[in-house]
């Protein structure tokens, strides 16, 4: 949920949270990325039709439904810098949010703390003005909720205006607002 050279590398990711976070294997992983290199001319970006066939044929037809209504959502959320494509690591990002398998909120939480690196540079989990509002303006994108709000939710946060807020503040905050929680079957 950052700028894509701020991001850590995906070799940087913890593996194993990601095969829990997205449902699927290291190799099923690793072999998508392995596909995506050599179906998309070894630039790993996917367009929208190939990151739809790639979501098809991992997930099956029992979520089609699912892809109509999210799919433009995931792309265009996690297409950061708005090139019409999705790096790995992007695809990635977007495949564990949309997996139901995971509640929604821990799926929030684990894409914040893999796209951190504000955190993992002071070694511990706060959250930089910048990642703050990247974030939130993400998940307005993803829950279709009006643009540039992302400002005040921010101010809602650091009430002393530091700059930083830890990652249990915004995940608190976030698992209050009815925006980020709808029920709806068309939203995660």
């Amino acid at each position: 949920m950052g700028a894509r050279s701020s991001r850590p590398d995906i070799n940087e990711w913890d593996w194993s949270e990601i095969e829990q976070m997205t449902g699927l294997s290291i190799q099923q992983i690793r072999d998508i990325q392995q596909e995506c290199f050599q179906t998309t001319e070894n630039d790993g970006a996917l367009n929208m039709d190939e990151f739809v066939n790639v979501y098809i044929r991992l997930y099956g037809e029992e979520r089609q439904q699912d892809l109509q209504q999210q799919t433009v959502r995931a792309f265009e959320t996690f297409d950061r810098d708005r090139s019409g494509t999705l790096s790995f690591d992007e695809f990635l990002n977007a495949i564990v949010m949309m997996n139901h398998d995971i509640s929604r909120i821990d799926r929030i939480d684990y894409l914040i703390r893999q796209n951190n690196t504000y955190g993992r540079q002071q070694s511990d989990r706060r959250i930089s003005s910048e990642y703050g509002h990247q974030i939130f303006r993400r998940l307005n994108d993803y829950y279709d909720l009006p643009p540039g709000t992302e400002h005040q939710c921010w101010k809602q946060i650091d009430l002393e205006n530091l700059g930083y807020v830890t990652q249990e503040d915004i995940m608190d905050y976030i698992s209050q607002q009815k925006a980020y929680n709808r029920h709806c079957h068309n939203l995660l």
